[in-house]
């Protein structure tokens, strides 16, 4: 956090990143007919081949007899899950519809809603947008608690048509187009770039959160954005608060809403602010109004990092913390391409202070992260390995009296097939190692310095051993993640 490490404190318990993704695959189908509301996406042409549970075959049955021969399911942009089918309880009866997603032979996007009744599956309702191109972002939600779902979908205008936002209740009946089926109309259109629901008051209501942009022109130099947030108040979307955000952005690419310190509820926003740099701002809901709290100006924080970032609770504890991108020192001089660059998460304290919750290494090509001990917080530093073949990083100690970095571990990734060759190679040179993961075919070790390094004052060399500590649990720091 740029100009702002006054306002930094470490965390006195370090809590480890366990977030490994996993693959999609076509057991997902069969999952999501074998407890609760589970999702999956299939091509249409896979709608007959998953072996599932009989009474789910006439689900599936129903769906390829209704759809027509050129239509094709298709997922939303922005999903957690991948989820062309989503079986929910949307009228309260206690027996979930099934949602389908698709592109009807136009090319143009739809949902159809299923409902089950005396154990047959058919079409009940239509949802469409015809001017637009694709789903965006599809969320359902129960806004006021009746039992009834409302369905928010985001939907991107076809060529000249803006994006809007329509919200959808299953409390309302459908009404019959032109072509005798039965559509659901929208109780509230909204134009937009961006959206996401949480809440923002602590209090249990559930609030959406709506960007908007107006695109430059002759007049506008730069786009113009606004947020607003809504409320869902005798059948409608009531607008509750609308601030105009920082406009020396790309664009607004997420937003987040809940907990932002022990104190606050709020939204963290993050937008895109050049060829890689991210621009984030948090705000508070205090006295039913959004107050920006980062970046405050008067600690010259600018709210930018080097690379894309992704704030979130990252510790479990209900609380969202800010993401950074950090460079470790002794790096001040290199290029862009020869930094390497480690990812922070700051906690607010509702005050004037941010905790360093947590640190990690990540390395994006082979999927794996490193958790930052937490004794290494403050006295680290990184770079790439001299090995380029077999090397990842190179973790070091930071001598702030010498201004230099001390070697103190290197993670290496070897395929499996060179492992025995590599493996007789570092025994023979005398090479301690301890193998820490096995993942997509490769072996990833960390060689720990064994020499005491020379130069070190005595409180240095101090800190030098305690970081060597971590050696002893370095294999429960390191996991691996799904590359998207």
């Amino acid at each position: 956090m740029k100009g702002s490490s006054n306002r930094i404190k470490e965390s006195s318990k370090l809590y480890a990143i366990a977030r490994a993704g996993a693959a999609i695959s076509a057991a997902l189908f069969i999952v999501l007919f074998t407890a609760g509301c589970r999702y999956t996406a299939a091509p249409a042409d896979l709608l007959q081949k998953p072996s599932i549970a009989a009474d789910k075959t006439k689900l599936v049955n129903a769906i390829d007899n209704t759809l027509s021969k050129y239509s094709k399911l298709t997922l939303p942009l922005r999903e957690s899950k991948e989820e062309a089918i989503r079986l929910v309880d949307v009228d309260g009866d206690g027996i979930a519809e099934a949602i389908v997603s698709f592109y009807n032979e136009y090319s143009t996007p739809q949902m159809l809603v299923f409902k089950e009744q005396n154990s047959v599956w058919k079409a009940w309702v239509l949802i469409e947008q015809p001017l637009a191109k694709q789903i965006e972002w599809l969320h359902t939600e129960d806004l006021n608690g009746d039992g009834y779902m409302e369905l928010i979908v985001g939907w991107v205008g076809a060529f000249d048509s803006p994006n809007q936002l329509e919200v959808y209740s299953f409390q309302n009946k459908g009404v019959r187009n032109e072509n005798g089926q039965v559509v659901l109309q929208p109780v509230e259109t909204l134009l937009y770039s961006y959206a996401d629901i949480g809440d923002i008051s602590g209090e249990g209501r559930k609030t959406l959160a709506v960007i908007t942009e107006t695109g430059a022109n002759m007049e506008l130099a730069e786009k113009e954005y606004l947020l607003g947030l809504y409320e869902w108040v005798n059948g409608s979307m009531r607008k509750t608060a609308e601030i105009s955000l920082d406009e020396g952005v790309n664009g607004y690419v997420r937003l987040v809403l809940g907990r932002i310190s022990p104190r606050h509820y709020g939204i963290i926003l993050e937008a895109q602010a050049g060829a890689h740099s991210m621009y984030t701002s948090m705000y508070k809901w205090e006295n039913r109004r959004l107050q920006l709290v980062y970046p405050n100006r008067k600690y010259g924080e600018e709210g930018l990092t080097i690379s894309s970032t992704r704030s979130e609770d990252v510790n479990g504890d209900g609380i969202l913390e800010l993401h950074h991108i950090i460079e470790p020192p002794g790096s001040e001089e290199l290029p862009y391409s020869d930094t390497v660059y480690a990812n922070q998460w700051l906690q607010w304290d509702g005050r004037e202070t941010y905790t360093v919750i947590a640190e990690e290494y990540s390395d994006y090509v082979h999927g794996i992260r490193v958790s930052i001990p937490e004794q290494w917080f403050g006295k680290y530093a990184l770079h790439y390995a001299d090995d380029v073949e077999r090397g990842l990083v190179v973790f070091e100690y930071w001598s702030e009296s010498l201004r230099t970095a001390v070697p103190l571990a290197t993670l290496y990734a070897v395929s499996q097939p060179d492992w025995d060759k590599v493996e007789a190679d570092w025994r023979e040179r005398g090479i301690s190692y301890e193998v820490v993961l096995k993942e997509g075919g490769n072996i990833y070790a960390v060689s720990f310095q064994h020499e005491e390094p020379a130069g070190l004052s005595a409180d240095e060399l101090a800190q030098y051993k305690e970081m060597l500590q971590a050696k002893e649990h370095f294999k429960d720091y390191v996991s691996s993640f799904e590359i998207l």
